[in-house]
């Protein structure tokens, strides 16, 4: 069962959420609407790498055009190459989860992507930018190499220059050049150092290290229709819907159905409503009906109980001034 006080911080974080959610990004895109325009190609696969679409499982493929709220997550060792429009490369590491396009409520621009987790190259000759948990960053004229896991981050300009957003209460902002590398590592302040730390170099994925072919126009005219793999499963989407209310809120139209018709998802999804109340209608509808009607009654009861001791305080100043003998 799920209190009242978890929903109503829900509503208050969503809001907290969005105003710092498309602070930035409103900022990075109204000059430069290319990213929204074409669809999202993908140009490089290699090793296993899925895309969610909708509520449905697929494995991905060089070809296959991207939309909005489609979801890339690369297996261990998997490298994946994607092309938006303006010219934008997007280079996607190992073990990692990315959102293109997330919706984030109408009449707000939506970043063109954003970084759960993982690894992300960017570059491109104008601007660009993305969200991330811990972060955003705009770019101009570069390209950038960036690994996060939730409030850790890596941010490493190889060229061009960057301003990096930290979405914490501060709001602090940091102005990148080319060779800069800011970081911030679990339980420590945000530095920035201008070279890149030896332990991060090492780590880079191979891929990230040469500049890869745009292989979109290849596709244009001949766009691959990935393969279904199957239904969504609780554990597919669980770090989705885990994340901030104002990204994860959208979700829930789009995959509401699925507890319905799969009791994995729903069992799972139901213990864990204390992530995401706000599945409770759908995951728990039993505990759902029951605790509307107990909170029901319990306005009935408050309400008569009003009713009485309004109507006990009208009776008892009728008494009194009866007794003091004024008309």
């Amino acid at each position: 069962m799920v209190a009242n006080g978890q929903r109503r911080n829900v509503l208050r974080l969503t809001k907290k959420s969005f105003g710092s959610f498309v602070l930035c990004v409103a900022s990075l895109f109204a000059s430069s609407p290319a990213w929204a325009q074409a669809a999202s190609i993908v140009g490089i696969v290699e090793g296993s790498a899925t895309l969610i679409r909708q509520t449905t499982r697929h494995t991905l493929a060089e070809g296959v055009a991207l939309k909005e709220q489609d979801i890339i997550e690369t297996a261990p060792g998997a490298f994946v190459q994607i092309e938006l429009p303006g010219d934008v490369l997007v280079g996607i590491g190992e073990s990692t989860k990315l959102m293109l396009r997330p919706r984030v409520g109408k009449g707000l621009t939506a970043p063109p992507l954003y970084l759960l987790q993982g690894w992300l190259k960017t570059s491109t000759g104008g601007t660009f930018g993305y969200a991330s948990p811990a972060f955003e960053l705009a770019t101009q004229a570069a390209s950038t190499v960036v690994y996060t896991s939730g409030t850790p981050y890596e941010v490493f300009v190889e060229s061009g220059a960057a301003k990096l957003t930290l979405r914490d209460s501060a709001q602090t902002v940091s102005q990148l050049a080319s060779g800069d590398f800011a970081q911030r590592r679990e339980g420590s302040s945000p530095t920035v150092a201008r070279r890149p730390a030896p332990e991060f170099l090492a780590k880079v994925p191979r891929q990230f290290r040469d500049r890869l072919p745009a292989r979109g126009e290849q596709f244009a005219k001949r766009p691959v229709a990935p393969k279904a793999l199957g239904e969504i499963a609780y554990t597919d989407v669980a770090a989705w819907l885990r994340t901030e209310p104002a990204l994860r809120l959208p979700l829930l139209a789009l995959w509401k159905a699925r507890p319905a018709a799969d009791p994995g998802f729903r069992a799972a999804a139901k213990a864990e409503l204390a992530r995401h109340p706000e599945w409770e209608p759908y995951a728990d509808p039993e505990g759902y009906a029951r605790r509307m009607a107990e909170e029901a009654e319990r306005r009935r009861a408050r309400e008569a109980a009003r009713r009485a001791a309004a109507a006990a305080a009208a009776a008892a100043a009728q008494g009194s001034s009866a007794g003091s003998g004024k008309p």
